[in-house]
């Protein structure tokens, strides 16, 4: 009976490590927000402040989640800059995100079709097969701090996260190879 025990046991830790690698998250690159200013009248040219603030909310959001862990794009950020913007890089992004060792990646543009009607949309990426996991659009009315903040929260809770991703890489891969 003890040898039983102490081989269940010894069985026990050998798994640990092959469980703690199913249980992590996601890595994901998460793009800075780029903005669209497609309105009739004169574009009114989005406060880059305003976009920073964005970009890093959706950072900390997606963090926060638990799906996914948000790598650095520092190491990459002359490459960004060059291709940007990156929604007309031909999937670029997806290289990158290759680059820097992510899973997925998440790249959000908001489109401003008036002074005050915008939309919010975002996808999640798997950056082996460029498949869509995750995609997103919310509208907003108003051009405040406080609007453009609350469409990015609603865009990541009731669109991005509102379906599960797969709970680690490998479960990606199972998911990709079916």
């Amino acid at each position: 009976m003890a040898k039983l025990k102490r081989s269940a046991f010894s069985l026990g830790f050998a798994l640990l490590p092959v469980l703690a690698a199913q249980a992590e998250p996601l890595k994901a690159v998460v793009f800075d927000v780029e903005v669209v200013e497609s309105q009739l009248e004169a574009p009114t040219g989005i406060p880059a402040d305003r976009l920073k603030k964005l970009s890093v909310l959706l950072r900390d959001l997606l963090a926060k989640s638990g799906a996914v862990t948000v790598v650095d794009t520092a190491p990459a950020a002359a490459e960004i800059e060059k291709n940007l913007p990156l929604r007309t890089c031909n999937d670029c992004d997806l290289g990158i995100a290759k680059k820097l060792g992510a899973d997925v990646e998440v790249s959000t543009v908001i489109q401003q079709t008036s002074p005050v009607l915008l939309s919010f949309s975002a996808s999640i990426r798997d950056v082996k097969t460029g498949k869509v996991l995750s995609t997103g659009i919310v509208d907003v009315r108003g051009n405040s701090d406080e609007t453009w903040t609350h469409g990015i929260k609603f865009l990541v809770k009731e669109r991005l996260l509102d379906k599960p991703l797969p709970d680690s890489a490998a479960a990606l891969r199972t998911l990709m190879d079916k």
